[in-house]
C-alpha cells in the first residue's frame, strides 16, 4: 500500500501562521505551492479552502473543502468545515449529509449537533431541528449560540414562551449576542408586546448599528405602535436610508440600458415571500396577467424554502434565480448584468428583504410594491406603487421617500381554491352577532381592546372570536386585557392558526370582522370578504392605516369605513344592529368582488403596464422620478 506523502511540519507552520496572521494573499501563496506539491494531502487543502472563503472566493472555498473531505473521509473537522461551506451556499441536504458524518465519527461533538439543527431548520423541519439543539445542549448545556437557535426552531412551532426562555439563557451565557436580543425583540412583537421589543431592539443596534436587518426589524415593528406619530415613523425610516445609502450613493455607476421608449422592459422582482405567504395572493394574479410582448419578467427569490406555491409562481415566470445565498453587492451585480430596466422590491422592511441590494441602485429606475405599507427610507427607490384607494391624494406622500406612482387600481388577490361556499348569515341562526379578528395578534393594541370593547359592550349578547392565538398563555392575557375594559371570558373565544382552509371555514361562523389600526388588516381582510364578512375599519394618518379601507373602497363598501374611534363604534353596532342588512350584504359580496372593475386582474395588470411605461419614459427623457397618477380606462367604471 502506497503512502500518501505529507507536507513537512514546518511548511504548515508557516502556512498557519500566514493565516492566522490575516496574510491571507501569502497563504493563497503557500496554500496552492503545497496542494501542488502533495495533491493528496488533505491538510493543504483545507487550509486552502479556508483562505480562499476568507478572501470571498466561496465557491473554490468550497471545492477545496470537498477535496479535503474525499481525502479524509475519517476526519471529522474536514467534513464538519464541507458542512459548512455548503451550508453558505444553500445546499442545506447535502450539508446535513456532512453533518451527520461528523457525528458519527464523534457523537459528541456539540457543535456538529447544533449545525445539524441549523441544516435541518433552513429546510423548514423545525422539530427535527429542536431534538438536534437539544443534543447539543445535553453535551454543552452553556452554549449560547444553541439556545438562541434552538429558541428560533420554538418559535417557529409558535411556542413562544418556549422561545423566550431560552433566548433569555442564550443572553445568560454570552450578553453581547445581538441575535438572541433581536430575536427576544421579534418574539415579544409577535406577541404583542411592542414597546418591550422596540426596546429589545434598540438595544442590539447599540452593540450593532450598522444590522440593516435588526433595523428592518425595528421599523416594522414601530408601524404596530399605538404611541408613535406618522411623522416620528417616518423620521425613523428616513434615518434608515442616511445611516445605510449615504455611502454608498457614491458607488451608483451610470446604467447602460437601451433608452427606447417603447421596447419591451425587463421587469425584476425581489422578495423572500413567494411561497405559502400573503405576498404571493396579491402578485400571482399580475403575474399571470402581464403581457409578455410589453415585460419580460424576471425574478429574484430570496428564501430557502420552497413549497407548491412557489413552483405555481415559478411556471408564471421564465426567469427565476435563488438569490439567498448571494451578498447584497454581488445580488446587486446580478441584477445589473442581467439588464433589469424597472426593479420592484415585494418586501420593504419585512423579513427576508434585499434593501441593501436596492440601495446599491443596480436598476435605472426601482420601486416598491405590496409588502410593506411604510416608506423604505431609500432614495435608491424611486417610486411607491399604489392607487387611490390605499393612498388618497394628498393624504399620505409626505411621509414617503418614494414618489407615488398611483394606478386605477394595485388592488390584485387571488382568493384561495380552499375557501368554501358563503353561508346563511350566522346570526339569523344563533340570535346574537358574532364579531372576530384574524389580524395578527401584535396588531391588537391596548386602544384597540378598548374600542372593541365599547363595541361588545354596545352591543349585547354579542361575541368576539380572536384567530392567530398560539396558545394558552396568549388567550388568557388576551382574556386578561378584555377584562380591563369590563368584557367577560365567557363572550371571547379564542383560535389557534390554522391550514387556510380552516381558517376560511371559520368565517362562516362569523357576522362581522373588526379591524385592527394603527396596521389595519390587509390579506386577513380579503379573506373576509371573500368569505361574506364584511368588516369595519378605520382609515388613520398613515397608509398602514388605509389597506382595510382600500379592500372595501374597491368593492363599493366605502359605508364600512370610520373617520376615528368613535365613528368606528358606531358604524360597528349600526351595522351589527341591522341583521337583515347584514344577510343582503353577505349574500351579494361576491358578486361585488367579481365585478367590480377594481378587482380586474387583466384591467389591474394593463394599468401596472401603464405605470411602468410612464416611469421608463421619464428615465429615457433623463428626468427624476416624480408623483403620476395612470388614468383609468373609459370601460373602468366605479362600482355600481
Amino acid at each position: 500500500m502506497n503512502r500518501i506523502r505529507a507536507p513537512r511540519a514546518v511548511d504548515l507552520q508557516k502556512l498557519f501562521a500566514l493565516y492566522s496572521d490575516g496574510k491571507l494573499t501569502a497563504a493563497q501563496v503557500a496554500a496552492r505551492q503545497l496542494t501542488r506539491s502533495y495533491p493528496g494531502h488533505p491538510s493543504a487543502w483545507k487550509v486552502l479552502g479556508a483562505v480562499l472563503e476568507r478572501l470571498g472566493d466561496s465557491g473554490s472555498a468550497l471545492a477545496c473543502k470537498r477535496k479535503a473531505a474525499s481525502l479524509a473521509p475519517d476526519d471529522a473537522e474536514a467534513h464538519h468545515n464541507l458542512g459548512n461551506a455548503l451550508m453558505k451556499q444553500g445546499q442545506f441536504v447535502e450539508a446535513q449529509v456532512c453533518y451527520l458524518r461528523v457525528i458519527a465519527l464523534k457523537p459528541k461533538f456539540a457543535e456538529a449537533h447544533r449545525t445539524l439543527g441549523n441544516a435541518l431548520r433552513k429546510q423548514g423541519l423545525f422539530c427535527e431541528a429542536e431534538a438536534c439543539y437539544r443534543c447539543a445542549l445535553d453535551i454543552d448545556p452553556l452554549d449560547a449560540d444553541c439556545h438562541n437557535n434552538l429558541g428560533n426552531a420554538l418559535k417557529e412551532q409558535d411556542r413562544i414562551e418556549e422561545a423566550l426562555e431560552h433566548y433569555h439563557l442564550a443572553l445568560k451565557f454570552n450578553p453581547q449576542l445581538v441575535t438572541a436580543m433581536a430575536n427576544i425583540g421579534t418574539a415579544m412583537c409577535d406577541q404583542g408586546r411592542v414597546e418591550e421589543a422596540i426596546l429589545y431592539y434598540r438595544q442590539a443596534l447599540v452593540q450593532e448599528p450598522d444590522n440593516a436587518q435588526i433595523h428592518s426589524h425595528l421599523l416594522f415593528c414601530l408601524l404596530h405602535c399605538e404611541g408613535v406619530a406618522p411623522s416620528e415613523v417616518y423620521g425613523a425610516h428616513v434615518a434608515f436610508g442616511v445611516h445605510f445609502e449615504t455611502n454608498l450613493r457614491s458607488g451608483w455607476s451610470p446604467h447602460t440600458n437601451l433608452r427606447d421608449l417603447g421596447r419591451r422592459l425587463r421587469l425584476g422582482f425581489v422578495s423572500g415571500d413567494l411561497r405559502n405567504h400573503a405576498v404571493a395572493h396579491f402578485i400571482e394574479p399580475v403575474w399571470a396577467s402581464l403581457n409578455p410582448a410589453i415585460v419580460e419578467l424576471w425574478v429574484y427569490s430570496n428564501h430557502v424554502l420552497e413549497d407548491a406555491v412557489t413552483f405555481r409562481l415559478r411556471r408564471l415566470v421564465p426567469n427565476w434565480q435563488q438569490v439567498t445565498a448571494l451578498s447584497d453587492e454581488a445580488l446587486a451585480q446580478q441584477i445589473r448584468a442581467d439588464g433589469i430596466d424597472i426593479l420592484i422590491d415585494l418586501s420593504g422592511h419585512t423579513g427576508h428583504n434585499r434593501l441593501m441590494a436596492f440601495a446599491r441602485k443596480p436598476a435605472p429606475v426601482q420601486a416598491t410594491w405590496i409588502g410593506y405599507p411604510g416608506t423604505t427610507g431609500l432614495h435608491s427607490i424611486d417610486y411607491l406603487i399604489c392607487d387611490r384607494f390605499n393612498a388618497p391624494l394628498g393624504l399620505y406622500e409626505h411621509y414617503y421617500t418614494e414618489n407615488f406612482a398611483r394606478l386605477p387600481s394595485s388592488g390584485a388577490f387571488l382568493p384561495s381554491v380552499r375557501a368554501p361556499a358563503v353561508n346563511a348569515l350566522p346570526a339569523l341562526k344563533n340570535g346574537y352577532v358574532t364579531f372576530a379578528s384574524f389580524n395578527r395578534p401584535n396588531k391588537l393594541g391596548r386602544r384597540v381592546i378598548e374600542v372593541w370593547s365599547q363595541v361588545l359592550t354596545a352591543t349585547p349578547g354579542s361575541r368576539l372570536l380572536l384567530g392567530n392565538v398560539v396558545d394558552a398563555c396568549g388567550a388568557r392575557a388576551l382574556a386578561d386585557r378584555f377584562g380591563e375594559f369590563g368584557i367577560a371570558a365567557q363572550r371571547l373565544a379564542f383560535s389557534p392558526k390554522l391550514p387556510m382552509g380552516e381558517y376560511l371555514a371559520l368565517h362562516r361562523d362569523v357576522d362581522i370582522v373588526l379591524d385592527t389600526w394603527p396596521y389595519t388588516g390587509g390579506t386577513t381582510t380579503n379573506h373576509a370578504l371573500w368569505m361574506g364578512v364584511p368588516v369595519v375599519t378605520l382609515r388613520g394618518p398613515s397608509r398602514a392605516h388605509c389597506q382595510g379601507a382600500a379592500a372595501l373602497g374597491r368593492i363599493g363598501l366605502d359605508e364600512w369605513v370610520a373617520v376615528d374611534e368613535v365613528d368606528f363604534v358606531r358604524k360597528a353596532v349600526e351595522h351589527a344592529t341591522d341583521i337583515q342588512g347584514l344577510a343582503n350584504v353577505r349574500a351579494s359580496m361576491r358578486e361585488r368582488w367579481l365585478s367590480s372593475p377594481w378587482r380586474n386582474d387583466a384591467a389591474i395588470a394593463r394599468g401596472l403596464e401603464a405605470g411602468l411605461r410612464v416611469m421608463w419614459q421619464r428615465w429615457c427623457a433623463g428626468l427624476t422620478a416624480a408623483h403620476f397618477q395612470v388614468e383609468a380606462t373609459p370601460s373602468e367604471s366605479t362600482y355600481a
